[in-house]
């Protein structure tokens, strides 16, 4: 009998991540992964909202798949779709590239309870009661972050003075002080995750400005620094919007 090895597995599943299509079935209403030839040549926008089904050929029992385009083509135009909303390291890993624009960059944060916090043993307790850890990692996206990182982030900062932990609404600000220590952490967090980078914003700006230096790297070399400066300018434009909201607590605290 046949034998899948190892490097026959990777193989496989290098073929099905990097070349599957999202197929929807017309007839029984659901989705699923398929390998297309030719569809898998086309290629991705982030914006595209064409989109692949499997349905049946009329007075026929074979079926085939039609791709529905998202807006009328020029002839010669190229015909884009979406790989899905993947952030710019998962298109990197799996189909070698990365997108300037792509609405569905991310980069992780992760965050965790202070081992020195006062309230540690009583936080971590709660936190396992709802089925979580002392440590928890959150997308930031260039437009947004989420609620729950905030919500995470206030019971984080909850001081003594908050009450009982089982008694607070973490999706409220629980005081002025509070609020202002989530986004100090944040911003904190965000410092850090920059400081881990060997070259800041700027250098990858300068030397993707740099046509000529930028053209000695190799391909693999020019997608992973354009993918990190997109990380990079995620993680700052989230410190901008922590400073903005500091701003904001600075003028209410003076009002009281």
């Amino acid at each position: 009998a046949d034998v899948v090895t190892y490097d026959a597995f990777v193989w496989g599943m290098t073929m099905l991540l990097s070349r599957g299509v999202d197929l929807k079935d017309e007839d029984a209403g659901t989705g699923q992964l398929g390998l297309v030839p030719y569809a898998d040549l086309l290629n991705h926008s982030p914006y595209s909202s064409s989109n692949f089904m499997y349905t049946a050929i009329p007075f026929s029992k074979q079926r085939e798949v039609v791709l529905y385009a998202d807006r009328p083509y020029a002839a010669n135009d190229q015909v884009l779709i979406s790989y899905g909303q993947k952030s710019n390291a998962e298109l990197l890993l799996l189909y070698g590239f990365v997108v300037d624009r792509n609405r569905f960059d991310e980069v992780e944060l992760r965050v965790a309870l202070a081992e020195d916090d006062e309230r540690y043993g009583e936080k971590a307790a709660f936190l396992a009661s709802v089925g979580l850890t002392a440590a928890q990692a959150f997308p930031l996206l260039i437009d947004r972050y989420s609620n729950e990182l905030v919500q995470f982030l206030r019971l984080c900062c909850a001081s003594p003075s908050e009450g009982p932990l089982s008694t607070l609404s973490f999706t409220e600000p629980l005081s002025l002080a509070n609020e202002r220590a989530v986004f100090e952490a944040l911003r904190a967090g965000c410092q850090l995750a920059l400081e881990k980078y060997p070259e800041t914003e700027e250098e990858d700006a300068k030397l993707m400005g740099n046509a000529a230096m930028f053209a000695t790297l190799s391909r693999r070399q020019r997608m992973a620094v354009k993918l990190r400066r997109n990380e990079k300018r995620i993680l700052l434009r989230t410190i901008r919007v922590c400073e903005q909201e500091l701003a904001e607590f600075d003028v209410s605290e003076a009002r009281l």
